[in-house]
C-alpha cells in the first residue's frame, strides 16, 4: 500500500492494493468501492458452499459440486451454426474448448464456449485441478460447462483447499460484477484488503452494548460477511453479520435522535389560543371523529410550546386530515401568527381554499391563494408581507424568494413526500432569524412502522385510523379480459344513475415496447366507439397546469361524465359525484398507489366502486381487493417494492443500507432504537469516553444521509 505509516489504511484508495492500480481502481469505484474500507463492507450477493469435495461417481445432474481431479485431455474447438451454444454468436466461428478430467472414480467432461486461449496451456494432461460448477448430462456423459477452477501444484495436492484458496475449500462469496471485474479479481482484492487492513478496523460499539446484546466484534463480523463458517439460507445473511445490520440501524437511530434533540435548541412561537378549536368546531357541518379530536389535541399541545413542533400527521384516504390541519391553522391565526399551507398541485390548493371558505372565513380569519397562475398573486404577496393575510394556501410558489411573511408561525405541508427537503427548508426560513415556525406534514400514504423508525425517526407521528361517519366501504373487484364487456356495462349503469367515472391508464401515449393501452388512445375509443353519447375528457401529467385544473373543474361541475386519466389524479382530488374507478393494467402500479386512486371515489355519500382490469391472476392484487386498510396495504407494498420505491422517489432521503433490510431485520431495528435511547439517556451528547466510537460512527458513516432526511 502507498499511504504513509501515519495514515489510516482504511481510508486509502482501493487502487493502492497490490495488483489493482488506477485502471482497476476506476472499475471498483463503479461498484461503490473507492477505499479499502469500502472493500471490507462490500457485501456478497450470495454464497456457494465449496467446502466439500465430491467424487465423480457421486455427482448428481442439476446440482453444483466441487471436484478435485487430474486432466486427461484438452482440445480447442471451432463452433459454427447448428451447435447448441451458437445462439450466443452473431454468426461465423467461435472458439470453444473441452477437457476431460478424472479422479479415482470416473471421468468428467468440461466445456467452455468462446474460450480463452490460455485454457489450452492450463489444461495439459496430468495437471491437477479443483473446479466448481453445475453438473449436467451431455448425452450419456456428465459435464460441467464453464466451471470455476484453480490449478493445483503436484506437491500441494488437495491440502491447498483448506484455508489457503479464496475460491475453494470454504464457503465462497459471490459478488455482483461489472464489466472488467471478474469474481476472481474481486475475491482476490477483498481478501487482500481483509488480510492487510482488518486489524485497523476499530469497533465503535462499547463492550457493554456488545455484551448486553450478544454481538460479536466488528472484525469477526466483517470476516464472517466474506467467509462464513457455514453457508446461510437463501436470502439470509451469515450468522455473525447480524451485528453489522444492528450497527447500521443503530447509527441511523442515534443520528435521528441527535437531530431531533438539536431542533429542541431552537425557539418557536407559543400558539396557545386553544379556545379557537371550540369556535372552529362550531362552524363544521359535521361532528369530528375521535381520531380527529385526538389529533387536534396533540397538535394544539405541541404548537403551544416554545420548542418547535415537527410532526407528521398520517391517515388513510378520507380520514379527515385537512380539517385537523385547518383547526391548527385557526389556533395559529388566533394567536397572532401566520400560516403557510403548501399543497403539491394547484387543484389541491384550490380545494383547500374552498375548505378555508367554509371553516375559517366564518371565524373572520383571512386567507389567500398563492400559485403560479393565481389572478391576484401580487396582491396576496403584499397582504402576507404586511400581515393582513393570516393563512397563505398555495403550491411551490410559497417558498419563492420574493414571498415574505410578516409573522410566520406554522407551516403545513400536504402530501409532504411530493416536496424536497430543500423546498421545505426554504419555506421554514421565511419566519426570520429569531423564531422557527412549527411544522406539520401530512400524508395519505400510511407508513409501515419499520419505515417510520428509519426515514421518519426524527419526527413525532400522529395517526388517524378512523374514517368519517357515513363513509361506505368501496366495492373492489378484478375483471379479466374475458369480462371486459361486463365492465363496460357497469360503466353504462353508473352513467345511467347520473354518476361519474374515472378510467385510469398508466401511460399517456401508445408504446411499441410495452403492450399497454394508453390514455390518449383510449380517450378516442371511449369518446368515438364505446360511449359516443357521453361527455368524455382526457387528463394527464404532460398538460399545462392551467389545462389540468380546467379539466378537473369541468369534471367536478359534472360537465364531463367519464374522465380518462393517468395517475395524476391519485391524491387529493375530491369529486363527490364520482363513484366508479376503473384501473387498466393495475399490475403496473404499487399497492399504495392503487389505494390512493381508489380513495378518489365514494367521497360524497354514494357507494364507491373500484374495478381493476388485468390479463393475469395476481396474489398481490387479490390482497388489494380484500382490504381497505391502508396500513396493511402499505406493509405489503413495502415488502414487494422496497423502501425507495415505496416512498415514491429516490431523492426522498431514505437511507441506503449496505446490509440491513427493513422487512427481514425489523427485530434488529427495534433493538437498535432501544439501545440508542438508552445510551442518549445517560450521555445526551456522546461525550463519554466509551461512546467516542459511536460519535465517530454517526459522523463518518451517516452524516451526509442524515443531512438529507425528511424533516424540515
Amino acid at each position: 500500500m502507498k499511504p504513509t505509516p501515519n495514515d489510516n489504511p482504511l481510508t486509502s484508495s482501493i487502487q493502492y492494493i497490490k495488483g489493482v492500480g488506477p485502471k482497476l481502481g476506476a472499475l471498483f469505484s463503479k461498484k461503490g468501492i473507492s477505499t479499502i474500507e469500502d472493500a471490507l463492507f462490500f457485501a456478497p450477493r450470495e454464497y456457494q458452499d465449496r467446502s466439500k469435495l465430491t467424487k465423480v461417481r457421486d455427482l448428481v445432474p442439476g446440482r453444483p459440486a466441487t471436484v478435485f481431479a487430474r486432466v486427461v485431455s484438452g482440445r480447442s474447438l471451432s463452433l459454427r451454426g447448428g451447435n447448441r451454444f451458437n445462439r450466443f454468436s452473431r454468426g461465423g466461428f467461435r472458439s470453444g474448448f473441452e477437457a476431460t478430467v478424472k479422479d479415482e472414480t470416473g471421468l468428467l467432461n468440461l466445456f467452455w464456449f468462446n474460450a480463452f486461449p490460455t485454457l489450452k496451456e492450463e489444461f495439459k494432461p496430468g495437471q491437477l485441478v479443483v473446479l466448481f460448477g453445475n453438473v449436467e448430462m451431455n448425452g450419456a456423459q456428465l459435464r460441467i460447462a464453464h466451471p470455476d477452477f484453480e490449478l493445483i501444484e503436484e506437491k500441494d495436492g488437495p491440502g491447498l483447499l483448506h484455508g489457503q484458496s479464496t475460491s475453494f475449500g470454504r464457503v465462497v462469496p459471490i459478488y455482483s460484477e461489472t464489466e472488467g471485474l471478474t469474481q476472481k479479481v474481486i475475491r482476490r482484492v477483498v481478501h487482500t484488503a481483509l488480510n492487510s487492513s482488518l486489524p485497523y478496523l476499530n469497533d465503535p460499539l462499547p463492550e457493554s452494548t456488545r455484551t448486553r446484546l450478544g454481538l460479536p466484534t466488528l472484525r469477526d463480523s466483517v470476516m464472517d460477511l466474506h467467509y462464513p463458517a457455514n453457508p446461510p439460507m437463501m436470502g439470509e445473511l451469515p450468522e455473525k453479520t447480524s451485528r453489522l445490520v444492528f450497527e447500521e440501524f443503530f447509527a441511523l437511530e442515534l443520528g435521528l435522535m441527535l437531530k431531533k434533540k438539536g431542533k429542541a435548541m431552537f425557539t418557536a412561537p407559543e400558539l396557545s389560543q386553544g379556545g379557537a378549536v371550540d369556535e372552529f368546531a362550531k362552524h363544521l357541518p359535521f361532528a369530528l371523529t375521535d381520531g380527529q379530536l385526538e389529533a387536534i389535541r396533540v397538535l394544539v399541545r405541541d404548537i403551544g410550546k416554545r420548542e418547535p413542533m415537527t410532526r407528521l400527521l398520517q391517515g388513510d384516504v378520507g380520514c379527515g386530515k385537512t380539517v385537523v390541519a385547518l383547526a391548527a391553522a385557526a389556533v395559529a391565526a388566533r394567536s397572532g401568527y401566520q400560516v403557510a399551507f403548501m399543497a403539491p398541485t394547484e387543484i389541491l390548493a384550490e380545494q383547500h381554499i374552498k375548505n378555508a371558505e367554509r371553516y375559517l372565513k366564518p371565524m373572520g380569519i383571512s386567507f389567500g391563494l398563492l400559485s403560479s397562475s393565481a389572478d391576484d398573486k401580487k396582491r396576496t404577496m403584499e397582504l402576507l408581507a404586511n400581515g393582513k393575510c393570516q393563512v397563505a394556501i398555495g403550491t411551490h410558489a410559497l417558498f419563492q424568494a420574493d414571498v415574505q411573511f410578516a409573522k410566520l408561525g406554522l407551516v403545513i405541508v400536504d402530501e409532504q413526500h411530493r416536496f424536497g427537503v430543500n423546498q421545505r427548508n426554504e419555506l421554514m426560513r421565511k419566519s426570520g432569524k429569531k423564531l422557527v415556525p412549527h411544522l406539520l406534514m401530512m400524508t395519505a400514504t400510511p407508513i409501515p412502522r419499520s419505515l417510520a423508525l428509519t426515514a421518519y425517526g426524527d419526527l413525532d407521528i400522529t395517526t388517524i385510523r378512523e374514517k368519517p361517519a357515513g363513509r361506505q366501504p368501496i366495492d373492489t373487484k378484478i375483471f379479466y379480459e374475458a369480462g371486459r364487456q361486463k365492465l363496460y356495462e357497469q360503466i353504462a349503469a353508473t352513467l345511467g344513475r347520473g354518476e361519474q367515472v374515472y378510467v385510469i391508464y398508466p401511460l399517456i401515449e401508445e408504446s411499441e415496447k410495452v403492450d399497454l393501452k394508453s390514455a390518449s388512445k383510449m380517450f378516442e375509443t371511449f369518446r368515438d366507439e364505446l360511449f359516443p353519447g357521453a361527455k368524455v375528457g382526457l387528463l394527464h401529467g404532460k398538460m399545462e397546469s392551467e389545462e389540468k385544473d380546467r379539466i378537473l373543474e369541468t369534471f367536478r361541475r359534472k360537465e364531463i361524465e367519464i374522465l380518462i386519466s393517468t395517475t395524476v389524479i391519485e391524491v387529493g382530488i375530491d369529486v363527490p359525484n364520482a363513484t366508479l374507478m376503473v384501473i387498466e393494467h393495475p399490475e403496473r402500479l404499487g399497492l399504495s398507489q392503487l389505494h390512493q386512486l381508489r380513495g378518489r371515489v365514494g367521497r360524497g355519500g354514494l357507494k364507491g366502486r373500484c374495478y381493476l382490469i388485468t390479463k393475469a391472476r395476481s396474489p398481490r392484487l387479490q390482497i388489494f381487493t380484500e382490504t381497505e386498510d391502508g396500513f396493511r396495504i402499505a406493509e405489503e407494498d413495502l415488502k414487494i417494492r422496497g423502501p425507495g420505491e415505496f416512498m415514491g422517489t429516490r431523492q426522498s432521503g431514505m437511507p441506503g443500507f449496505r446490509l440491513a433490510d427493513l422487512q427481514r431485520d425489523s427485530h434488529w431495528l427495534l433493538e437498535a432504537k432501544e439501545e440508542a435511547e438508552r445510551i442518549l439517556e445517560h450521555d445526551p451528547e456522546l461525550k463519554q469516553k466509551e461512546n467516542a466510537g459511536i460519535r465517530d460512527l454517526v459522523e463518518s458513516r451517516w452524516k451526509s444521509r442524515l443531512d438529507n432526511l425528511r424533516s424540515g
